[in-house]
């Protein structure tokens, strides 16, 4: 066995924090800074409804409010599901009931982030949805409740400090008290546009990791398919960079950084999986 293998061995078959390497800790880290991600975007999300659900939340806005919270909740759960699937379980208890019940699981975390792909849509149609502001004077705005487009998710009220920081023509979220320039609008629109495009290129990628994990199972996983899937995720995971370099440029830094590290994350699972067929391969040999 490679070294790799020895490793899929011991994470195998010893406790889950016996005789952990240096490699090993780091990737437990980044799962763990992962989770801790998730309570920033709660707060992220929660601190946006006053200004732009002036109205409250509700059942109908529920999954529009906290699309990247419910997202990343259910990206957590789904990557440690991988991890036991491709590291720790044996192929037996996978095939068992417990194979079964993370798989049950999973079909729940899928459900949960095609909902939130719904979501980061609908959000993009929201901030698509301009009218002219009746107002062009956003100084004659402020201390009446009215906010200004900073970025995503930030609309700060408006103040006489930041009031001139405005320039015409104005627009306003419709149904809303939110006022931009051109400026504010094309970067909240292409902030909300990348959304949508790195929800989706994730939900191809695990779409794709989720089919090696099936034929992997059941010993069908080619070389040829491995090769060819190796090329499409090349091409996934591109994209993906690319949203987290934009963000970095114009967005938040969480959402550079989160972005990073689910990167890193599902790199260690396409490592698993690599590995665990190659020492699949090396029991049929042997």
């Amino acid at each position: 066995m490679t070294e790799r293998l020895n490793y899929i061995y011991l994470i195998k078959h010893k406790p889950l924090l016996a005789g952990l390497s240096a490699f090993q800790w780091f990737k437990y880290t980044i799962y763990a800074l992962l989770t801790y991600n998730l309570y920033l975007f709660i707060l992220e999300d929660t601190g946006a409804i006053p200004e732009a659900y002036p109205q409250g939340v509700n059942l109908n806005n529920l999954i529009e409010v906290y699309s990247a919270s419910i997202d990343t909740a259910s990206w957590v759960v789904l990557l440690l599901i991988f991890e036991l699937e491709t590291a720790i379980l044996s192929d037996e208890r996978l095939k068992s009931w417990q194979g079964y019940l993370l798989s049950s699981v999973k079909a729940v975390c899928y459900g949960f982030i095609c909902y939130a792909f719904y979501g980061y849509f609908s959000k993009y149609l929201s901030v698509t949805d301009l009218i002219p502001a009746a107002q062009q004077n956003a100084c004659a705005l402020s201390g009446q409740g009215w906010s200004l487009i900073h970025s995503l998710n930030e609309y700060p009220a408006i103040t006489a400090d930041n009031c001139n920081s405005l320039e015409g023509p104005l627009q306003q979220l419709n149904n809303t008290q939110i006022i931009g320039d051109n400026q504010s609008i094309t970067l909240l629109h292409n902030l909300a546009f990348v959304d949508v495009l790195n929800a989706g290129a994730w939900i191809v990628l695990v779409a794709l990791l989720q089919l090696e994990v099936v034929l992997q199972l059941y010993q069908k996983l080619s070389e040829g398919f491995l090769k060819s899937s190796k090329y499409i995720k090349l091409a996934l995971y591109l994209v993906l960079l690319g949203a987290a370099v934009y963000w970095w440029i114009d967005g938040s830094f969480l959402d550079f950084w989160d972005a990073f590290l689910w990167l890193v994350a599902f790199i260690f699972i396409d490592l698993n999986i690599l590995d665990w067929h190659e020492e699949t391969q090396e029991q049929a040999a042997a």
